[in-house]
């Protein structure tokens, strides 16, 4: 069977990548050897919350994915959108003292809360106040899969690599003119040399409660909000160490109740794990792959002067990447995968600042 473009990966890139091709019209095939958000876009905590920082590049793109998931997922999957804001809460003095320098850079609305305001949360957690962004949302992973893959054909158990063949591209049975790689934090099934995926790993717990916790909250980890009966305990940095799994856990729980003491009283209903893909520069990787051999024929070394999308990159014919989302996977897919689609239809280039290109150049510059 023969399809336009075959998304490998059903991760939150994957199925943003794949809904919005199919929105244009074309005929896609959604593949992954083990299911539906079976990786770390499963684990994820799947928070919308904006970015803190100085005004840099990488908070203006984040919080303008930001605000568009908001959007989307509001229109797309209500019944999966809880729009219930988040409190951001220093952890101590010197982040306090981050969060002051940081008010005059947000582009997002906020308001400045104290302890009165949010009774729920203990007292001293609260020292140093809170900044309250009161658009901030959580979504259910499980529901906005769902409901973007109404109409998407899928392959949920095809662990298959994909091989160049003439007029295309084919994965196991499957024939397509364009494959987009959006595998996470795996080896990718196409060797791209100039490309090193890296990654973070996140936790997350599912915890049953009658606490009133009427929105979501974030230091060092994130609490959501309580829907009906459960609320959501995660953590992306965690990385390896000593720890066991299960003193992990119980970290995470002990760091909530710290934070909302009425969470005593709770029962641990799942523990969700995985590794989340990310790069050096920490900014999505979204676009098409890069004839690497062809284009350093072509340029040698690159001058200075030549940019990611520019038209002396020779691409790999028909084949594209969507990912490296870090701990924002849900924030991010829903405006790269808009991005991608119409890279593929050949209606504009991508930003340049999440191109793969970025990654080509330097390669070539170094090698070469």
């Amino acid at each position: 069977m023969r399809y336009d473009t075959i998304v490998i990966g059903a991760g939150i890139a994957g199925i943003c990548a794949a809904y919005w091709l199919k929105e244009a019209g074309q005929k896609v095939l959604l593949v992954d050897k083990k299911g539906l958000l079976a990786g770390a876009s499963g684990a994820a905590g799947a928070f919308l919350s904006p970015r803190l920082g100085k005004g840099g590049a990488l908070q203006l793109l984040t919080n303008e994915a930001y605000r568009f998931a908001l959007g989307f997922y509001a229109q797309k999957a209500p019944e999966a959108f809880f729009q219930k804001g988040v409190a951001r809460i220093p952890k101590d003095e010197p982040d306090a003292e981050r969060f002051e320098s940081y008010k005059k850079h947000l582009d997002i609305p906020f308001d400045l809360c104290e302890a009165k305001e949010l009774s729920f949360i203990d007292e001293d957690a609260l020292k140093f106040g809170a900044l309250c962004f009161g658009n901030a949302a959580f979504v259910d992973p499980a529901g906005v899969a769902k409901r973007l893959t109404e109409g998407i054909d899928t392959a949920l158990s095809l662990a298959a690599a994909p091989s160049k063949e003439r007029g295309g591209w084919r994965v196991g049975r499957f024939l397509s003119e364009n494959i987009v790689l959006a595998t996470g934090s795996e080896k990718l099934p196409v060797e791209i040399p100039y490309i090193e995926i890296g990654g973070v790993w996140g936790e997350r717990v599912d915890l049953k409660s009658e606490a009133e916790i009427p929105m979501s909250l974030h230091r060092q980890i994130s609490v959501s909000a309580n829907i009906d009966g459960t609320v959501r305990v995660g953590a992306t940095h965690v990385r390896g160490g000593t720890e066991s799994e299960i003193e992990r856990i119980n970290g995470l729980i002990v760091q909530a109740i710290e934070l909302v003491p009425s969470l005593k009283d709770q029962t641990l209903s799942r523990i969700y794990a995985g590794r989340r893909s990310a790069v050096s520069d920490h900014f999505p990787l979204v676009g098409a792959v890069a004839d690497l051999n062809e284009t350093a024929r072509r340029l040698k070394t690159p001058h200075r002067s030549i940019k990611p999308e520019s038209e002396e990159i020779v691409a790999k014919d028909g084949c594209y990447i969507a990912g490296c989302f870090g701990g924002r996977g849900f924030v991010f897919a829903p405006l790269m995968g808009k991005m991608l689609s119409e890279k593929i239809l050949g209606r504009r280039r991508v930003d340049i600042s999440v191109s793969p290109d970025r990654y080509l150049l330097r390669y070539l510059r170094k090698t070469t």
